[in-house]
């Protein structure tokens, strides 16, 4: 186990450096999902920014109410991308969520990891964050980001 040089808490430095990758790539995975409601409802961005904060659940909830609203369809982009779209942020959401409110965790080979665990009613009552898990929630964000990306790049034109 590596010690960070700057504190005495125990953390291996590579995997505190995953987590905070796993952290950013959804964060601008989530601007993408941002920018798409913004195109769906005028000012969008600027009240998410500017006037209340929000969580991922409250941006969720505000994609799957303007998808909800469509007079039409946006620029070649059915109902059916859309809710792809929402039910694949959604399913991020749950693991962001269980990922940032994870706590401290010796894993059975004594390593230092995250462990989420909540109500066993919830969508993802438990989960053990080991390198692998990581990685493989990074590479899910990247592709689903991606895609999503190719969303938005139709809605701009």
């Amino acid at each position: 186990m590596n010690h960070h040089a700057s504190t005495r808490i125990p953390v291996n430095v590579d995997y505190a450096l995953l987590v905070g990758k796993a952290v950013y790539a959804f964060a601008y995975y989530e601007w993408t999902i941002i920018w798409i409601i913004k195109f769906l409802e005028s000012g969008f961005v600027s009240e998410y920014s500017r006037e209340r904060p929000m969580t991922s659940g409250a941006a969720q909830q505000r994609l799957k109410n303007a998808i909800d609203h469509l007079q039409s369809e946006p620029n070649g982009i059915t109902t059916v991308e859309l809710n792809s779209c929402l039910s694949a942020f959604s399913g991020l959401v749950i693991k962001r969520n269980a990922l940032i409110h994870a706590r401290p965790y010796t894993d059975v080979n004594g390593s230092q990891v995250l462990a989420y665990q909540t109500q066993p009613s919830k969508p993802l009552p438990y989960m053990k964050w080991p390198v692998s898990e990581v990685h493989n929630t990074i590479a899910e964000i990247d592709a689903t980001a991606c895609d999503t990306g190719t969303i938005l790049d139709k809605l701009r034109s």
